[in-house]
């Protein structure tokens, strides 16, 4: 990591590098925290690394956005792709959120805060969530659900887990997946699959 000592050494320091700061001083602090000169001090690099990246701040959290969603958006998107039983695309989709690869309920979190000030970022959020959710219905649609119950089970799994991590909810991945089974038949009518 390029440090404040050095000429080149800005250099080193990548775009990905500065995202990835962004993204902690989000998470941490909220969007008043995601400003070059803290950024800078939090990394201990001199103002000028940023600029060798980015343009503006501007720029750099438009990069944010698009890694947020990258990692909690487009995983529920991929549910969809190929030819898996419905019950299967559920079971996967609901996995994105138990799962520890990309979806990152903190970050979910506080883009959602990060929306309360910003009008554009809040119709990002209504996008993603509209999204989601269109997910989940078609499923529930596919498993035989008529158009309204389909849309309120998409409606109150969604919320679910909004809510799970919006309410700080602290359980070990152990026994969330011990409840996965009951949760999956509360929300879906139906036992989830194998596999």
């Amino acid at each position: 990591m390029a440090k404040k000592d050095g000429g080149a050494a800005a250099e080193r320091l990548s775009r990905a590098d500065w995202i990835a700061a962004a993204r902690r001083a989000l998470v941490e602090g909220g969007i008043a925290e995601v400003k070059v000169d803290r950024l800078a001090a939090r990394i201990a690099v001199t103002r000028g690394s940023f600029y060798w990246h980015f343009r503006s701040r501007a720029e750099l959290l438009d990069a944010l956005l698009e890694e947020w969603r990258h990692a909690n958006v487009e995983p529920f998107l991929r549910v969809e792709a190929g030819e898996a039983p419905p019950l299967l695309r559920l079971k996967r989709f609901v996995g994105v959120w138990l799962g520890a690869d990309a979806f990152d309920p903190d970050l979910d979190s506080a883009m959602r805060d990060w929306a309360r000030g910003s009008k554009r970022v809040a119709a990002l959020v209504r996008a993603a969530d509209a999204t989601r959710t269109d997910v989940l219905r078609r499923i529930f649609q596919a498993l035989g659900y008529g158009p309204d119950e389909a849309e309120v089970r998409a409606r109150v799994t969604y919320y679910h887990q909004v809510g799970y991590y919006a309410l700080g909810i602290v359980e070990s991945r152990k026994v969330r997946e011990a409840l996965f089974p009951a949760y999956f038949k509360v929300l879906s009518g139906f036992d989830p699959p194998e596999g």
